[in-house]
């Protein structure tokens, strides 16, 4: 590497690079550098400047990156959390997809409608006829209209418009609150005579027949569909395996989809990872432009196009261990880099932002190896897997360094993370904590609550409720579809009430505090969509995090429960304990750069003045 290439440079900036590596955190960052683990970062640093990066509260993936993105706070872009609700009827919904209901019609390039507002870097940048490429960014569906090439990134559904159902075939019997369980389907089969005949199931009600023929002999199935055969061994996966499904009306669509071989004795298990979007023929728009996508394809090969292909459902719900697990990653990782190499070796000038984020799945599924603490802590896991995070981080030097080998003197690169990371100890469920304190009253009649939804809620009695990753809602009368408490002084009495007793909250197990801090929407967020914000965020201590229950609306009975997922790690905890990373070939003049600093700097390098309601600085005086 010829390392006179990233000193400080006077020469025009005529190209930047950004590198956004979903969830590293700076106290692994650091150690791995000071141990010499990590050279290709430890140069940036020493040639350039590397700090802690603040990130957005809360510290969600999607806030975080549209953050980033719009170089401003959530009430600017309007993502707030990875799960909103709809305040006339209270239920759930995804803050980072969002179906089209008047595209009667299944008008392919009307399929989503936009989640993210405000004005992203890349919109700026194109409008300046800069060239500009964003490959995988978080919540970009449907793709932006630029002066260059994108493709989207978390938000991109499976056919079934979620984000990642998987189904899992098996001649064993699953109990049905098992089944009721799992994030998939779970497809009962039986053999007749080493042969099994069952379905695929698509959109729209479609399916497609599946024959799987067992040879026990060689420990491997032969899966037959469409006529092309598929030869598994036990414990392997498939390629990618592109599928067509008749949806009616003489109309076809294209899908990509892998099985995974579980076992074949003493039962038969079969994972099939989500019907997802064939890149080489999208079933509705992915990429801008639209035939961006099939181009890649032709390029590198077939590649996962779900925002979040690493499928850690199925992992939680022992479709397959670890190993499965980490060869699947792997399959992704290669993937995206095939990407980012592909899209650097045209690289002449503008902008190319590409995001890498296995690093932030890694991290939620193996961070028990690091923590003791944790409930799930085993001392044969922990040594078997102990590297596995490292590595991760190895592997992500080794990237950094291809970027830097083709970086000039009038380049900046930029490398940067969403946020860090920290143990998931404990749950803690929310509504119970307000059912207790006398602010949500439940009909138990209705339920036990813990399917979510809030089925068991009498709203003309409650004065609150939790929903999401870090939000509570006031039930406010005008707003919410039964609210009940007046706007203005009793509404601001209740939330102050609230945030004085939560902060107040200990874990009677340990006697810890649960909460660092409680935020007032209007203490720390501004802008013209300050109205969709919850009322109230929170910020846990490590070790704690709102429960996967009170995330969906689920009210129940206790208030804390041990963490049993392999979901081990997090950080949906206060901003505080959580900053991302910053790496960047120039020394910069902020002492403490935020997320917001990120755009503004962009546009600075590319001497394109910054929009007015840009809130944040540029890293260079």
């Amino acid at each position: 590497m010829n390392h006179s290439k990233i000193e400080n440079r006077k020469s025009k900036i005529n190209k930047v690079i950004l590198l956004g590596i979903d969830g590293l955190d700076p106290n692994i960052l650091e150690r791995l550098m000071e141990a010499k683990g990590l050279p290709n970062f430890s140069l940036l640093r020493a040639r350039g400047d590397y700090r802690p990066l603040i990130t957005s509260n809360p510290a969600q993936s999607p806030v975080a990156w549209s953050t980033i993105a719009t170089g401003s706070n959530p009430a600017y872009h309007s993502i707030f959390d990875f799960i909103i609700r709809d305040p006339e009827d209270y239920l759930p919904s995804l803050s980072i997809m969002k179906t089209n209901p008047r595209n009667l019609l299944a008008r392919r390039g009307l399929m989503f409608l936009p989640t993210r507002k405000g004005t992203p870097f890349w919109s700026i940048t194109s409008r300046a006829n800069i060239p500009t490429t964003v490959i995988k960014w978080p919540v970009t569906l449907p793709p932006d209209n630029i002066s260059g090439r994108m493709l989207s990134g978390l938000g991109v559904p499976d056919l079934k418009t979620n984000l990642g159902w998987y189904s899992f075939y098996t001649t064993r019997v699953i109990p049905e609150r098992e089944k009721k369980e799992r994030k998939g389907d779970i497809i009962h089969i039986e053999a007749n005579d080493h042969t099994i005949e069952t379905v695929i199931s698509g959109p729209n009600k479609s399916h497609l027949p599946l024959k799987i023929r067992i040879e026990d002999k060689d420990s491997r199935i032969i899966i037959d569909i469409e006529g092309k055969e598929i030869i598994l061994p036990e414990g392997e996966w498939s390629d990618w395996i592109q599928v067509r499904f008749n949806i009616g009306l003489f109309r076809y669509i294209s899908a990509l989809c892998r099985f995974y071989l579980k076992s074949i004795r003493p039962e038969l298990e079969l994972y099939l990872s989500p019907i997802q979007v064939d890149p080489s023929d999208p079933a509705f728009l992915i990429s801008y432009p639209d035939e961006y996508a099939p181009e890649l394809a032709r390029d590198i090969g077939n590649y996962s196009t779900l925002g979040m292909p690493e499928d850690t459902n199925a992992l939680n719900d022992n479709c397959f261990n670890e190993e499965a697990f980490l060869k699947m990653c792997d399959t992704i990782m290669v993937e995206r880099e095939k990407m980012l190499l592909h899209e650097l070796a045209r690289f002449k000038e503008g902008v190319l932002a590409f995001v890498f984020d296995t690093t932030d799945r890694i991290q939620h599924i193996f961070w028990s190896t690091r923590d003791p603490e944790h409930p799930i802590y085993e001392e044969g896991f922990a040594k078997r897997y102990q590297d596995v995070i490292k590595d991760y981080y190895i592997r992500m030097d080794k990237i950094l360094g291809k970027v830097l080998d083709l970086v000039d003197q009038r380049t900046i690169i930029i490398i940067l993370s969403d946020h860090g990371f920290t143990s998931f100890r404990r749950g803690v469920h929310l509504n119970s904590w307000l059912v207790e304190n006398g602010l949500m009253v439940l009909d138990r009649s209705r339920g036990d609550g813990e399917d979510g939804l809030f089925k068991n809620v009498v709203w003309e009695r409650t004065k609150a409720y939790a929903l999401g990753f870090s939000s509570i809602y006031i039930n406010l009368r005008d707003r919410e579809g039964k609210g009940i408490v007046r706007p203005g002084d009793e509404a601001d009495a209740l939330k102050r009430k609230i945030r004085e007793a939560l902060i107040r909250l200990k874990d009677p197990r340990t006697d810890r505090p649960v909460i660092k801090d409680v935020y007032l929407r209007e203490d720390i967020y501004r802008g013209p969509f300050i109205d969709k914000a919850p009322d109230l965020i929170i910020g846990f201590h490590p070790g704690y995090r709102i429960s996967w229950q009170t995330a969906v609306g689920g009210t129940i009975g206790k208030i804390f429960e041990d963490n049993l997922k392999k979901w081990s790690g997090d950080h949906l905890v206060d901003p505080y304990y959580v900053p991302g990373i910053l790496l960047i070939n120039q020394r910069i003049s902020i002492p403490s750069p935020s997320l917001i600093d990120i755009s503004p700097t962009i546009l600075r390098c590319l001497e394109i003045p910054k929009p007015e309601d840009m809130e944040g600085d540029s890293l260079f005086s």
